[in-house]
C-alpha cells in the first residue's frame, strides 16, 4: 500500500511540475517574444499545444534568441521526459508484478 502511494504521489508532482513547466514556457513566449507569438497565429486555449508541436512552427520556436525563454523550453523538455521515463518504469513494474503474480 505504502509503494503505491508513493507511486501516486510522484506521479502527481512530476505531472505538476510538467504541466507547470509547459505553462511558463507558453506564457514566456507570448510575453517576451510577441512577434513570435503572432508568427504562430495568436492561439488560443486548447490550440496552443498544437501549435507548439508543428514542425513548421518548432523552426520558429528554435530561432528565439531570448535566454529566458530558451530556458524554460530546455526546463519543459526535461520535466516532460522525466515524467515520460517515470510513466514507462511505472508501467515495466507493473508489468513484472503482474508476471510474477
Amino acid at each position: 500500500m505504502t509503494l503505491i502511494a508513493l507511486l501516486l504521489f510522484t506521479w502527481l508532482t512530476l505531472m505538476l511540475r510538467s504541466g507547470l513547466a509547459e505553462y511558463q514556457y507558453y506564457q514566456s513566449v507570448k510575453t517576451l517574444e510577441p512577434e513570435v507569438w503572432e508568427q504562430l497565429g495568436s492561439p488560443k486555449w486548447l490550440k496552443i499545444p498544437m501549435v507548439f508541436i508543428s514542425p513548421k512552427n518548432e523552426i520558429l520556436l528554435n530561432g528565439i534568441a531570448n535566454e529566458s525563454v530558451q530556458q524554460l523550453a530546455q526546463r519543459h523538455r526535461r520535466a516532460g521526459r522525466q515524467f515520460l521515463v517515470f510513466i514507462v518504469l511505472a508501467l515495466m513494474l507493473a508489468i513484472g508484478y503482474l508476471n510474477l503474480a
